[in-house]
């Protein structure tokens, strides 16, 4: 029987997310921008935020192409092919978050996957001043001219391959489109991924993102997402008559941080009994819980909810097709 650590792995994770930062080019890093990418960090799938978005160690479905590509790799304990679905009303609708996934066979890899993520705020009101040239006054105040929408598109190419009987690597190639009103921004961007099987069913993952430091080109400038590393451990056992999965994840570099400037971590714990997964898990010191059911085996079903303390909660729905 494996025997885990928390105080150890926490460790092994925030290390581990370090030194692969001190790998990467630094001069970028220091061209780039802090927010750029904090789109991209939302996550994907109901049953990965009902974990907490600890999930990089445990993504074998058609969200790994976002998670971790290695996930997609021939040791993979996901259906051979799979369709996910997900939409999420962040924040009382506030912001409107939608994934879409699908896993093929493909020549370079295990398998492959493409997918799509939107994070958009629609109804956003521009104002103005009826004369630009005065100060704002009782007489000159701003009025309403306008309702447009801010909306972020992140689409993945992604494939695993196996390279060994415990190491599997990953590669997503990824195309972003930003939009704000009448100004447009492209980009593209590289992800690498890594699943190692330690011992058992105890798995260490990691994502590293942008690694090249990617650029965001708008039509008046560039900004840049800063590279991070998303290192995560797993471990899976028999429990009872289901099973149970622990997880735990931080991610470094970029404008990872929590509110008290440390390093983030994410954890979760499910436990699956027949057709049944029940799900709770820690998402930057927000909690988080999440519901699994799957009716048919080509067909699965996820909801989660996230608790925000500033913000309203958020809901996520996913579903998953098999074929």
């Amino acid at each position: 029987m494996v025997r885990i650590s928390v105080d150890k792995v926490l460790r092994l994770c925030r290390n581990l997310a370090t030194l692969t930062l001190l790998v990467l080019p630094l001069n970028p890093v220091h061209a780039a921008s802090g927010f750029a990418g904090e789109f991209l960090a939302v996550g994907a799938g109901a049953r990965a935020l009902g974990l907490g978005n600890a999930y990089v160690a445990l993504a074998q479905d058609a969200t790994a192409g976002y998670w971790n590509p290695a996930g997609l790799s021939g040791n993979s304990m996901g259906a051979a092919h799979e369709i996910h679905l997900m939409h999420a009303e962040r924040f009382a609708g506030l912001v409107d978050q939608d994934f879409i996934g699908a896993t093929f066979d493909a020549p370079f890899a295990d398998r492959a996957a493409v997918s799509l993520l939107r994070v958009g705020v629609d109804d956003i009101t521009f104002t103005s001043l009826p004369n630009p040239a005065a100060p704002l006054s009782a007489d000159n105040r701003p009025l309403a001219t306008s309702n447009e929408t801010s909306a972020d598109y992140a689409l993945y190419l992604s494939g695993g391959r196996q390279l060994g009987e415990r190491l599997a690597l990953g590669v997503s190639i990824k195309m972003i489109y930003r939009t704000v009103a009448d100004f447009t921004a492209y980009g593209a961007g590289l992800d690498v991924g890594f699943r190692y099987q330690l011992a058992g069913d105890l798995v260490l993952a990691g994502n590293l993102r942008d690694i090249t430091t990617t650029p965001i080109v708008w039509d008046g400038g560039t900004d840049r997402i800063q590279p991070s590393a998303l290192i995560g451990i797993g471990y899976r056992r028999d429990l009872g008559t289901g099973q149970a999965s622990v997880l735990l994840s931080s991610r470094n570099g970029g404008d990872a941080s929590d509110d008290a400037g440390a390093v983030p971590i994410n954890a979760g714990i499910e436990y699956t009994l027949g057709n049944l997964s029940l799900r709770a898990g820690l998402d930057e010191q927000r909690h988080s819980f999440g519901l699994g059911l799957q009716p048919h085996r080509r067909l699965g079903l996820d909801v989660a909810y996230l608790q925000h303390q500033d913000l309203e909660d958020t809901y996520l729905l996913s579903a998953r097709i098999g074929f």
